[in-house]
Order: C-alpha cells, then structure tokens, then sequence
C-alpha cells in the first residue's frame, strides 16, 4: 500500500446537489398542497417555471456571486471621507451582491406575491420560489422582506377607499410612484426598501423612540425632487439609527416622533434625491446627480452572519419624507409589514434548513463509512445515520407545512373575497372562514416566526454535523456545500423582527387583548376542529387527543390574567404551535393517505405529545426512514398510530 500525499491517496468525492423541485418531497407536497393555481394554463405554466427557478439558483455563476459577496464585504469608501477631510459617506458594496440583488428583482422574488391574477396563491408561490432562492441569495432577500412589507403598507392606503380619500394629490403620486418602484418585475426599476425603528434605547422596543420629524413644507424655490420629478415629503426627519438593514436600499419606512407628542408615526422617504449642484468625482458638473437625503453613515456594522448584507448604523438630519396615515399611529401602520417581514423570516429559516439538508441527503449517497470486519457501508445504508435524518426530516416537513400555510392565510387576507369553489378537500380544511382570516393571521405571524425560526438553527446544526468536520468549514471554493454560511446567516432570524421572547409576549397579549383576543383565540379553535372534517383511511387517533389538549391550552389562556401568563408566554405559543403544526401533518397525511407522511404525523405526535415509540425490526425502520429522507414508493411496515 502506497503512502497518501496532498495530491495523492483517497479524496471523497463532492456531492452533487439536485434540483430541489424533484429532491425535496416536503417542497413537493407544499407545492401540490398549496400552490394550487387558477386555471391549467396557469398551472402549466407556473410548475415548469419553479422548477427551472430551482436550477437556475444552484448555478456556477449564483454561487461566484456568493462567493464574491461573502468576499467583497461591504464597506465606506475612505472611512466616510474624501482625500481633504470633508463628509462622503460613499457606501461600496461587491459585485457579487448587486448581481445577486438583480436576479432576485428579475425573478420578481417580490413582484410574484401581487399578482392578481393568481389571488390567494400569489403569496404561497412567492415564498415557495423565495424558499428555492434562500440558500442562494447571500441575505438579498432581507431588503426584499422590506421592500414587500413597504409594498403591502403602501398598497393598503392606496387601495382602502377611506384612507385613499385623505390622500392629497401629491402623497397620493408620491405612494404610487413607490409602490409601482417596489413591485416593479423589472431589475432596472425596481426598488428595495429599509425599515428603521432600531435606536440605542431600545431594540424591539420602541417607546422611547428620540428620532423626532418637524413639518417643514419647502417653498416652490427650495422644492427638490427625488427620482421622476416625485416632490420630496413635507416631513424633516433627524434621529439615530441604532441597527439599519438594506443600507443601500431606494426608500425606507422609519418611525419618529413628531412635536405633537401624539406618540409615534410612521413615514417613508427615499434614501437619495436629486442634487442640481452635484459633482462628479472629478469635480466636474453633473446635470443628473445625486445624494443621500438627509443620511449619514456613522458606521457599519460588523455581524456573527450575514456579512454580505450591510447594516449601518444611521445619522439622520433633516431627511425629507411623508407621513404614513395618522399622526401618532405608527405602531399600527407598522405592524402590517411586520406581519410580512415576520412571514419571510420564517420563509427564510426553512428555505435555510431546505438547503442544508439537500446538501446532507447528496452526501448520505456518497461517502462510506466502516461497518466492521473490514466492510464499508454508504450512510444512505446506516440504519443511526438514516434514523438520524428522517427525524430532522420530518421536523422539517412540519416547519414547511406552518410556513407555508401562514403564507396562504396571508394571500387570503389580501383576496377575501376570492373564489374557493374547485379547493381540493385538504385545502378546504384549511381555509378558514372570512370573518376568522384577520383575527388569525394576527397571531399566526409571531407564532409562525418564532416557532420556525428558533427550531431552525439547531436543525441547520445538525446538518452541519451531519456531515462531519466539513460541514464545520468555510466551504467558499465550493459553495454549493457551505452549511457553516447557511448556519451563520441563519441564527439572525430569531433575532431580528422580533426575538422570541419579544414574540412570545405579542402573542399572548393578542390573545388577551380586550376586544380582539377571543376573536383570535375562536380563529385557532376553528382551525383545529376543521382538521377533524379531514378524514382519512387512518382515522384521527385517539392518543392525539387534539381536542382535549386545546381545551386545556384555551382554559389556561382564558381564566389567568396577562400578568400572570406572561412567564409563560414561550410555554403557550409553543403549545399552541405543536397543535397546528399536527393537524396540518394530518391532513398532509390525509389528503392522499400516504403512509409516509402518516408515519412523519405518528413521529411527531409521538415527540410531542409522549406516545408510545417506534415498532418493527432494524430493517424495517431503516426502509421507512428512508422513504421520509429520499421520498420514493411505499415503503413496507410503516408503523400506524
């Protein structure tokens, strides 16, 4: 036997990542459970289309741009300062991130979810196609959570017939040039957005909030405009911003007080104007200059994850803005985009695990391992290995299941009054009645973000190891199998919009809210008991006891005080999660009674709610481990509940 050598002896072989759209059979069923369009032409259309979005991501070009993007952080040109001192604040960011930023404009990332033509089903094909791009997009698509948060807010006030009335003619052209700007489905035209409410006071906590916005209508002579003639706000708007994503952002949506102390408002304002006394570099006139409204960069930031996307923290003095519905009602103006931007922090953190454990399942099929007395063995073959990844598979399958059906609720609160005749019996189910949409999506946005998100970052975890100390390397030469990127950009999204606890506590105090609260509690209750009209070749079983664990959780919420539940707000919403997230695993399961999916619904009632454990011989739970892991035919015993 010849001695290694660092070109030499055994090199193990690279994965090959496939394409998700066929690989991943939790996206498939989602995508069949929920994605479910109007007409066979759109259908015929829409399917080949994300399954070529699913190749189009793992391409050699995307992942050069990760690479670059990863690289080339982003940075302030002269440390803020020109060559003699004076204020620039020139923001640089690498090529590979504004490519990236490109493709996901061109590929309407955003744009997808208002489409009227789809209703309903225009929200769960965006973040079914955002679910695709996560792995791939080095954090763009936090901007793009931002611009769509923008968009809907923007669209609401446009839209509702009494608030468009109070619109003046100028906001009125103002919101619709934005709006238009973020949905554009064109990359030279379309607009990303911040969201700035972060100060040093506080971080989820806005109370003490010491940016402050002064009416100052500019005279005719001193009016300036900012893209396409669109006259700047009559709102001056001078604070700190203490934690600022998508820096390099078109407009932002920020909060201030104004001298009315009427509380908070919310405004938007563009984050460049034009400038007719603007140089270029050189010194030389330039007739379509530009600069930054009102901002400075004070510094960037420098972050565990997410190093590719620049977070700054901001200097603001006299930036020009609108005001966003009424004086002192920021926090109810924001709270509809952080319905949205807390759905895509979801989306994001199981379009994370998605990637990982493709990348796992590649190397499962590939790498060998000792299996005594001198045999070799894959690990696709290792009854632990495979045992290990059906039970990561499975949670998976559940966290998708949630994501996604918080994504449809949303759509229908955008298109209530939609068509449901043709919905499939699965999708019946879990269509809530009118009445109860807005009551639900309520509560169904800080559950969905901090269930899935928190669960995410030990399963990406455990991917990582799951491939050994390669998983644990910067793995930058080869992108496609970087799970240590995916691990570090992930544990943001517990973090932002939101920590748990910060989530936990909204949750409850929607549930205990005097007027809104038993409308919600009544939406959840609704939801469990239309799983029992699901009915299946299984039976729903007895050991589930569904019914009986909420009227347990609803007692507990209803007959205490918010004082004395709030330390246990985690304990209620996890609850409450586990409860929705089996009866969509049952009526996954019992949309076609498949006994892989059943066997997915048994694994979790039997983690949550302490049911008897697995049955069968090695072999025979290794067959069924791995149809969970690889999908594939029936597989023989399949334990039932």
């Amino acid at each position: 036997m010849e001695p290694s050598g660092a070109d030499t002896g055994f090199f193990q072989k690279t994965p090959s990542l496939p394409n998700q759209f066929c690989d991943d059979t939790s996206f498939q069923r989602c995508f069949k459970r929920f994605a479910v369009f109007l007409t066979p032409e759109i259908i015929a259309e829409r399917g080949p289309e994300v399954q070529a979005l699913a190749s189009e991501v793992l391409s050699d070009e995307i992942f050069g741009w990760i690479r670059d993007a990863e690289r080339n952080k982003p940075y302030v040109s002269g440390s803020g300062r020109g060559p003699f001192g004076e204020w620039r604040g020139e923001l640089v960011t690498g090529e590979g991130w504004r490519r990236l930023q490109e493709f996901g404009q061109a590929k309407c990332m955003v744009a997808t979810g208002y489409s009227n033509a789809l209703g309903p089903f225009s929200r769960p094909l965006q973040f079914l196609r955002l679910h695709l791009w996560q792995g791939s997009c080095a954090n763009v698509t936090c901007p793009s959570a931002m611009q769509d948060g923008a968009a809907s807010l923007l669209h609401h006030h446009l839209n509702s017939e009494f608030l468009t009335k109070k619109l003046r003619p100028d906001e009125r052209r103002a919101f619709q040039d934005a709006y238009s700007h973020l949905t554009s489905n064109r990359a030279d035209s379309a607009w990303t957005s911040g969201q700035w409410m972060t100060e040093r006071t506080g971080g989820s906590d806005v109370s003490r909030t010491e940016t402050i916005a002064a009416y100052k209508p500019p005279d005719s002579a001193a009016l300036a405009s900012s893209e396409g003639g669109v006259p700047l706000g009559p709102w001056a708007i001078s604070g700190f911003k203490w934690f600022s994503s998508a820096t390099d952002a078109d407009m932002t949506v920020l909060l201030a007080r104004t001298r009315s102390n009427a509380g908070l408002s919310a405004f938007f304002a563009p984050l460049r104007i034009d400038d007719p006394l603007a140089n270029t570099l050189t010194g030389l006139p330039n007739p379509k200059g530009r600069r930054l409204n009102g901002v400075r960069i004070s510094r960037l930031k420098d972050k565990f994850g997410t190093k590719s996307l620049p977070t700054a923290e901001l200097a603001l003095k006299d930036m020009r803005g609108w005001i966003i519905g009424e004086e002192g009602k920021g926090i109810q103006e924001i709270g509809r985009m952080l319905t949205i931007t807390r759905i895509h922090s979801a989306v994001a953190a199981v379009g994370y695990a998605g990637r990982s454990l493709g990348i796992v399942r590649a190397y499962a099929r590939i790498r060998e391992v000792g299996a005594g007395r001198g045999t070799r063995q894959r690990l696709d073959q290792t009854p632990l290995h495979m045992a290990t990844l059906a039970n990561m598979t499975a949670e998976y399958r559940g966290l998708m299941l949630l994501t996604i059906w918080s994504s449809y609720i949303l759509g229908l609160s955008e298109h209530s009054e939609s068509d449901r005749t043709g919905l499939s019996p699965a999708l019946a189910v879990l269509s809530p009645d009118t009445r109860d949409i807005a009551p639900l999506l309520r509560v169904l946005a800080p559950l969905t973000k901090a269930y899935v998100c928190k669960a995410a970052v030990p399963l990406i975890f455990s991917c990582m190891e799951s491939i050994g100390g390669v998983g644990y390397l910067e793995n930058e030469s080869q992108e496609h199998v970087n799970i240590a990127r995916i691990f570090r950009d992930c544990c943001a999204l517990p973090i932002w919009e939101g920590t748990t606890d910060v989530l936990s506590t909204d949750f409850l105090r929607a549930l205990k809210h005097p007027k809104s609260g038993k409308e919600s509690i009544d939406a959840i209750e609704s939801a469990i008991r239309g799983a029992g009209r699901m009915k299946s070749k299984y039976g729903i079983p007895k050991q589930w006891e569904l019914l009986e664990r909420w009227r347990k959780l609803r007692h507990q919420i209803e007959n205490h005080s918010q004082e004395n539940l709030v330390d246990q707000a985690r304990e209620i919403i996890w609850g409450v999660g586990d409860l929705l997230v089996s009866i969509l695993l049952y009526v996954d399961a019992a949309s076609d009674d498949n006994t892989v999916a059943q066997e997915i619904f048994r694994r979790f009632v039997q983690s949550k709610f302490s049911v008897s454990g697995s049955v069968g011989n090695t072999q025979s739970r290794l067959n069924v481990n791995s149809a969970i892991v690889y999908g594939g035919g029936e597989p023989p015993g399949v334990p039932k509940l």
